[in-house]
């Protein structure tokens, strides 16, 4: 499973989750200090104080270490209602990059997959 993060430019920061590990509020708050990273080095000038951050309301992205790390990240977090179609929208963007990047190619193993999608 990938763990993908973009703005309206292009995909910031990716990454692979370790084969039979779960995603939980740690393994989360480890992605988004990640991606603080990643948003300064493809970003450099364009970082505000603040970054607006969207995700969905699973209980990894709402439990109280979670939101105390983005507090703390400097991240605002937008509203997410629960099973809204009209955020499904950014979803067709990033799976049809992804169909573009791998159509009609196989991959030997999983590494070499991650290697093309990078």
């Amino acid at each position: 499973m990938a763990t993908v993060f973009w703005d309206r430019e292009e995909i910031i920061h990716l990454d692979w989750l370790p084969e039979k590990t779960t995603i939980n509020s740690d393994y989360y708050v480890d992605e988004l200090k990640e991606l603080r990273q990643a948003s300064k080095r493809e970003r450099r000038g364009k970082l505000t104080r603040v970054v607006l951050l969207q995700h969905d309301n699973a209980r990894p992205h709402v439990s109280s270490k979670t939101m105390t790390a983005t507090d703390d990240l400097g991240y605002e977090c937008l509203p997410h209602a629960p099973y809204s179609p009209d955020l499904a929208s950014r979803d067709y963007w990033l799976f049809g990059e992804m169909k573009r990047v791998l159509r009609g190619k196989k991959f030997e193993d999983f590494k070499r997959l991650e290697y093309e999608i990078i």
